[in-house]
């Protein structure tokens, strides 16, 4: 477990039914988020190794709603999990990921045609949790599908 993080008890209510699964991207790399980080491509993995990630609710371990894994290309971090208690939102959410930071430096980042600006850039995050929250630090994270109703890029 990571050093400062707190232990609540939760009971975990879970299903086997196809209803209730999600995939949601909960991080875009070369991306400067509202926190002034930049996630690195590669640089995310489960805290609990191949066990997979838990979903709680808006960050909260108390409510933990769902488990599933995380699954990574060049471009995004997706969220490939079922729900336990609760029905999607669709897309009046955005998605969010609670983090250790392992390795990190502080650089300048310019894309596109913006400013140059200081950020800290994550090169090795271990992630223990992703959680559907009404506005994440990345404004660009989404709810890809629910029940199996593939979205489009």
């Amino acid at each position: 477990m990571a050093k400062n993080m707190q232990h609540k008890t939760v009971n975990i209510i879970t299903t086997d039914e196809v209803e209730g699964k999600v995939q949601a991207v909960f991080s875009n790399f070369n991306e400067v988020d509202s926190d002034g980080d930049v996630v690195m491509p590669n640089s995310i993995k489960s805290g609990y190794g191949e066990r997979g990630v838990a979903m709680v609710w808006a960050h909260d371990w108390k409510d933990v709603i769902g488990r599933g894994e995380i699954v990574q290309d060049d471009k995004r971090a997706v969220f490939k999990g079922q729900f336990n208690t609760v029905k999607a939102m669709g897309d009046l959410q955005q998605w969010s990921f609670g983090y250790e930071v392992l390795e990190s430096e502080k650089g300048m980042f310019k894309k596109d045609n913006s400013e140059e600006i200081e950020v800290r850039f994550l090169k090795d995050v271990k992630v223990w949790e992703v959680s559907p929250v009404l506005v994440g630090a990345n404004q660009n994270t989404y709810t890809m599908s629910v029940k199996g109703d593939e979205q489009e890029d």
